[in-house]
């Protein structure tokens, strides 16, 4: 398995360092991207389900917040990477300036959300400290692509990111969707929590991302 996905990283690298702007990763940021706005919406919505009980007001409040900010990251994303698609050869590059700057914003606002957060309940806390972990690593993994498809990147960024995506192979749309369900819905033996993460499960059909929670379809 590991080899597996050792190979899967040097032939991206490889594929993209020769194809320099190719278009071929599009379709599966693309995926990622989609099924990485209700992951985050369901950090939000869990928590809110804990509210009184394992989640203070004050830990509510910071969720919602960087929950929202790191949405409006991630769609914005979305509408860059489609924007890119479309763009011609010479809008590209700032294009991908723009795709970059939002995948940090991402990536800031979730970093910064663990540090902020006090919950006295070890499940929950476990619970949002795995999820959070494992968006995290997959945003990291998106932005370790994005210099290898950039014609204007230096040979030194290009090298430093063929380093990161070895060591760091991005999950495809699929793998990050079971590594999420399985994560968000394992068993932790805090009833109310186990409740609340059961229907939390992130589907993908083609570009749409559908997720349970509270009975909403999107």
């Amino acid at each position: 398995m590991k080899f597996g996905k050792t190979m899967l990283a040097l032939t991206l690298c490889v594929t993209l360092m020769c194809t320099a702007c190719s278009t071929a990763w599009i379709s599966e940021a693309e995926q990622i991207v989609a099924a990485l706005v209700p992951a985050a919406a369901n950090i939000v919505a869990l928590v809110a389900m804990l509210q009184g009980e394992s989640v203070s007001a004050n830990d509510l409040e910071t969720i919602q917040n960087a929950g929202s900010q790191a949405g409006a990251d991630l769609q914005l994303l979305q509408s860059l990477i489609a924007a890119y698609q479309k763009a011609g050869a010479a809008a590209q590059p700032g294009i991908l300036n723009q795709v970059q700057a939002a995948i940090k914003g991402a990536q800031s606002t979730m970093n910064g959300l663990l540090p902020a957060l006090h919950i006295k309940d070890a499940a929950t806390q476990a619970k949002i400290t795995a999820v959070v972990g494992i968006m995290l690593s997959e945003i990291q993994s998106l932005a370790a692509i994005v210099p290898l498809v950039d014609p204007s990147a230096s040979p030194g960024t290009r090298a430093m990111a063929v380093m990161q995506v070895k060591k760091q192979p991005p999950l495809t749309a699929s793998e990050f969707v079971s590594s999420y369900n399985t994560t968000m819905t394992a068993k932790t033996g805090n009833a109310e929590l186990d409740h609340a993460t059961a229907g939390m499960r992130i589907h993908l059909h083609g570009q749409f991302a559908r997720w349970a929670s509270a009975g909403l379809l999107k």
